[in-house]
């Protein structure tokens, strides 16, 4: 028997002796994790609008290049559109109109705009912990934006492609996630059990041991019973 197989056979006994604590220490994690996510951690819903910016300048026929050149400006200004999206004028009337405690900052921390490269196309997103009020909020951002850009930014306005939807799942926190977390941390744990307990070990288990602490292997003392006992 050499060396490494000593040693596997020195971790798969810890293991052996120490079997409950390590199949409790994930499964304690995952159950706390379930719980926590569960019935601990108010849910959060997220509702989305799509809109597009376009242009309202008529070219003549024959003459493309003014809608052209307009519609590559507004691609240009797309920073600029998301600025206007969320500045302190869309959040304020918002605010007003919905009679939100929130302050301008704090309405803005919900609110994040997507779109792809090259493109005009907004998704409008606001993260509530009441799925009908985080519907209302993107609704009515949309429609602010709407009536307030064309008084901003001339020759342009905005067509709302998709209104917002009511979220009937929470999109966070994620119960599976947070309990496969927790369902590997626990195994981390064991691991580092394990480990701890190899290391630390305070007795001898084999030859290998005695090599270890540079002692000398005499031989083995043989087990002898004598009246139903175990003596050396």
């Amino acid at each position: 028997m050499n060396l490494k197989t000593m040693e596997l056979g020195v971790v798969l006994k810890i293991i052996k002796t120490n079997i409950w604590w390590l199949i409790a220490l994930p499964v304690a994690a995952m159950v706390l994790a379930f719980s926590i996510s569960k019935y601990y951690i108010q849910p959060v819903y997220t509702s989305s609008a799509q809109i597009f910016i376009t242009t309202n300048v008529e070219a003549e026929e024959g003459k493309t290049t003014v809608y052209s050149e307009q519609l590559k400006t507004n691609i240009q200004m797309a920073n600029t559109f998301n600025t206007i999206l969320k500045s302190s004028r869309t959040l304020e009337a918002v605010r007003d109109e919905l009679q939100l405690s929130e302050t301008n900052e704090e309405l803005a921390k919900k609110i994040s705009i997507q779109s792809d490269k090259d493109s005009l196309v907004f998704r409008v997103s606001v993260e509530d912990t009441s799925p009908n009020r985080a519907r209302e909020i993107v609704n009515k951002i949309t429609e602010t934006y709407k009536d307030d850009l064309p008084k901003l930014v001339d020759n342009n306005k905005v067509i709302i492609l998709e209104p917002a939807n009511l979220p009937l799942e929470p999109t966070s926190p994620s119960i599976v996630l947070n309990t496969l977390i927790a369902f590997v941390l626990g195994m981390i744990a064991n691991f580092i059990l394990v480990s701890s307990i190899y290391l630390f070990r305070n007795h001898v288990e084999n030859e290998s041991d005695l090599t270890e602490l540079s002692l000398k292997f005499v031989g083995d003392i043989p087990l002898i019973k004598e009246g139903g006992r175990n003596i050396r």
